[in-house]
């Protein structure tokens, strides 16, 4: 077990700053923490931190869970979590988790970077359509309200999204009315819509615990895609789903970890996630969704050149 003393201070103090940093993008824009901390974690400026590909992963996962808890409870206090949605994408998600866990250890390090870098080249794209599609529909459905808007105060139905139950929308002069068909609509959710959450939470157990993230991304724009959710939800309930699978990834990593050094990033990680989800709050739904885009291509970038390099030393350095 680590110690905690005076010749590691710069070491430890460098380990809570990655976990600021990682745990205030989480908040902030729903993801992005493994894109921070692994990089951070196996490379090894001045000597404070080369750890193994396997360690880092598991470092970042033991941090993310902190730094989602945190925003997620911020998120859930301020009603921006759809916990039934929560519930039936988490708790699958436990159980392929551990699958997932058990594949990476078999895995080299550099074979674990390139999944994690090459999955992120692949998804990254995808969720940034995702949103671009979200957003021409949310114009499409203002364009939509203000021509249906009726000169007099009376109700509008809006036609949700395919597979989704229909929603009556009332003006603002009927916000009781309003809150009561919503709960209704977040409660009545058909066997068939179950199914698609909770296979999609074996799939994303798998697959981020494999590469060593919280498959935050990955559920944000399933439920973008799949849901009639506004940004602020989506990114709220995606916090909640993940927090299952990533406890259930950090622990089968435990023996891999540093606990010392493990703890400095959770704090980091707890103290940047709370001041996230703060900014997130006041945000807009667009202007949260404009940082989450920006934030997709900012890591892209940066795992296009992971991916590269991961490959070149499995074919070429063995």
């Amino acid at each position: 077990m680590q110690n905690f003393t005076r010749q590691q201070l710069p070491r430890h103090l460098y380990a809570f700053g990655t976990g600021v940093a990682a745990g205030g993008v989480v908040g902030t824009v729903g993801w992005g923490g493994a894109q921070v901390l692994i990089p951070s974690l196996t490379a090894n400026p001045l000597s404070l931190a080369g750890y193994t590909q396997l360690t880092a992963t598991g470092i970042s996962l033991t941090s993310l869970s902190t730094s989602v808890m945190t925003g997620g409870y911020k998120f859930w206090n301020s009603d921006h979590v759809n916990v039934p949605v929560a519930l039936m994408v988490g708790i699958p998600a436990v159980l392929s988790a551990r699958v997932g866990t058990l594949w990476a250890k078999k895995l080299s390090g550099d074979a674990l970077a390139l999944i994690f870098n090459s999955c992120s080249i692949v998804l990254l794209p995808t969720h940034f359509w995702i949103q671009e599609r979200a957003k021409k529909r949310r114009q499409q459905q203002l364009i939509q309200e203000e021509d249906n808007k009726p000169p007099q105060e009376s109700t509008t139905t809006i036609t949700t999204k395919t597979n989704d139950p229909p929603n009556v929308v009332y003006d603002n002069t009927n916000d009781l009315l309003l809150k009561q068909s919503q709960q209704q609509q977040q409660s009545d959710y058909h066997y068939e819509k179950f199914l698609h959450f909770a296979s999609f939470g074996l799939f994303q157990g798998i697959l981020s615990s494999v590469m060593g993230v919280g498959g935050l991304p990955l559920s944000m724009s399933y439920l973008t895609e799949m849901t009639t959710l506004d940004h602020h939800t989506v990114q709220g309930t995606a916090m909640c789903a993940v927090i299952p699978s990533i406890l259930t990834s950090a622990v089968s990593r435990m023996h891999a970890i540093p606990l010392v050094t493990a703890g400095v990033v959770c704090g980091g990680a707890i103290l940047g996630g709370y001041g996230g989800a703060q900014l997130a709050l006041a945000l807009d739904s667009e202007q949260l969704r404009q940082l989450y885009m920006t934030s997709l291509v900012l890591f892209g970038g940066r795992s296009m050149l992971g991916a590269a390099a991961n490959l070149r030393r499995l074919l070429f350095f063995k």
